[in-house]
């Protein structure tokens, strides 16, 4: 009697415990690291972790195994400079302006997310410690730090991208915290290191690392030889370079290149780097012992084509822009957290990086409900295992005179013209085809033909300003203005 009573009041005591640490974990605000890759595609992952599994990616594979991996995680643009916009203020291009690649040509210094509240903002106002370690490039200001930062180690902004802040390896120049710095090596490693130095700040705040990786973007050379090496005699089976698409005839500058074998082996190099920082978070993460209090999310801005239909880039490959899906899946993974998710599931719900920001201000707030000023949704009640009835049926992206909707098997791709009362053109896709986007298909039944464009057209009659509308792209400051792409 006295054995059992003994085991009964140890059984209730650890439940006792689990409840008081799920209570205390509900309180407690989370530490959150946000880790986005620049143009890594889904499909450049190992299998395990969502991909097609032509890379190594044993620490992505680790934390896709034990977290949650959203299969169809998609950019709401598939250019660098808007979808970096888009995570931060939780908005699409065309409401917060910003619908191309921003250069550091001096003439167009200027903060294009001027006005917008930035998620770095929100997490501040919430208290946390915050910190940019890497790729800005939301905006041209040459006056960093932006707003909210505590910790801001970004690019020497004078100093133009391909000289300077794409180097993989080699001297780089950075501001930090307004001060110029250099370092000398990989700089993916260094940015790595200065993201475990942040955690190690003493502090009773949480904090909030958004680490932003310039690989696997090119220049497609300058990454370790030992794990170039492992891809270079296999690189040319892995993607063949002679791939082919309907729309690869409008294309203007982006076709595989002689060296296609060399460039794509650097760009799985790039990627298997990646891994290794992953892991060195994960591991620190481990020692420090604030793991299960940690929310680890890998991403990317967007994608990329590495030879598939016989092209090189991002949607601006093509001429007119286009919308294929290596280019709009991108890697989400979340790790760690403790009982915050419901680890090991494949998400299928359509998810962006608006969704992203809203998730973020969701944990980093308890869940309190702020003002809806974009699109996106927690999917917070995703990462805990629930189904969500009234979760989204659509992705939807967008890119200067262009937009598209997909409800996973039908893709519409609509063109809008300069002329207002021109009818848009529109380019409609199959993706339960086996040739997929490789060629248009006609469209669909009438019902459901008429239904995606109404849902494209209500969407952006929502979630538009008249002034950063991408249907006015033509009026649009430089360089905006070269993100519109008529149809020859």
């Amino acid at each position: 009697m006295i054995k059992q009573f003994l085991t009964f009041s140890m059984l209730f005591l650890v439940a006792v415990s689990q409840a008081n640490s799920k209570n205390a974990q509900a309180t407690q605000k989370p530490n959150i690291i946000v880790i986005m890759a620049d143009d890594q595609g889904q499909w450049a992952l190992g299998s395990a972790a969502g991909g097609e599994g032509i890379v190594k990616t044993p620490n992505l594979d680790y934390i896709a195994q034990q977290g949650v991996v959203f299969s169809n995680a998609m950019t709401p643009i598939p250019v660098c400079s808007p979808a970096r916009a888009s995570f931060h203020t939780g908005k699409m291009p065309s409401q917060h302006g910003v619908h191309d690649f921003l250069g550091e040509d001096r003439k167009y210094d200027a903060n294009w997310l001027a006005g917008e509240m930035l998620l770095s903002e929100r997490l501040k106002s919430q208290g946390y410690r915050t910190a940019l370690l890497g790729k800005w490039h939301a905006t041209t200001d040459s006056k960093p730090p932006q707003p909210g930062f505590d910790q801001w180690l970004s690019y020497d902004a004078l100093k133009a991208g391909w000289q300077n802040q794409y180097q993989h390896s080699g001297n780089v120049l950075f501001s930090e915290n307004g001060t110029n710095v250099s370092y000398t090596g990989v700089q993916a490693w260094y940015l790595t290191q200065k993201a475990i130095e942040f955690m190690d700040t003493p502090s009773d705040e949480p904090f909030f690392i958004n680490l932003n990786f310039v690989e696997p973007h090119a220049p497609f050379e300058g990454l370790p030889e030992r794990l170039v090496n492992r891809y270079r005699d296999k690189a040319a089976n892995i993607i063949r370079a002679g791939g082919f698409s309907d729309i690869q005839s409008r294309s203007n500058y982006t076709l595989v290149p002689m060296d296609h074998q060399e460039k794509l082996a650097q760009y799985l190099a790039a990627v298997q780097l990646l891994d290794e920082q992953v892991g060195r978070i994960v591991d620190a993460l481990q020692s420090k012992g604030i793991l299960d209090n940690t929310l680890v999310i890998y991403t990317a801005d967007h994608g990329l084509l590495m030879g598939q239909y016989g092209l090189y880039g991002k949607t601006n490959a093509t001429n007119p822009s286009n919308f294929y899906e290596h280019n709009l899946k991108i890697p989400m993974i979340v790790y760690g957290g403790g009982d915050r998710l419901r680890g090991k599931q494949t998400r299928d719900e359509f998810v962006s990086l608006i969704d992203l920001h809203a998730t973020v201000i969701d944990f980093a707030s308890g869940g309190e409900k702020s003002a809806e000023y974009g699109p996106g949704h927690s999917f917070s009640t995703l990462l805990e295992g629930k189904r969500l009835v009234n979760w989204k049926r659509y992705h939807i992206a967008e890119r200067g005179n262009a937009r598209m909707i997909t409800d996973g098997h039908w893709k519409l791709v609509r063109y809008y013209q300069r002329s207002e009362a021109a009818t848009p053109i529109d380019y409609w896709y199959d993706l339960s085809n086996p040739l997929a986007e490789r060629y248009d298909v006609p469209p669909p039944r009438e019902t459901l033909r008429e239904l995606l464009v109404s849902e494209l057209e209500a969407f952006f009659s929502q979630y538009e300003t008249p002034t950063f509308s991408g249907r006015k792209i033509w009026d649009q400051p430089y360089p905006n203005a070269g993100a519109e792409r008529d149809l020859k």
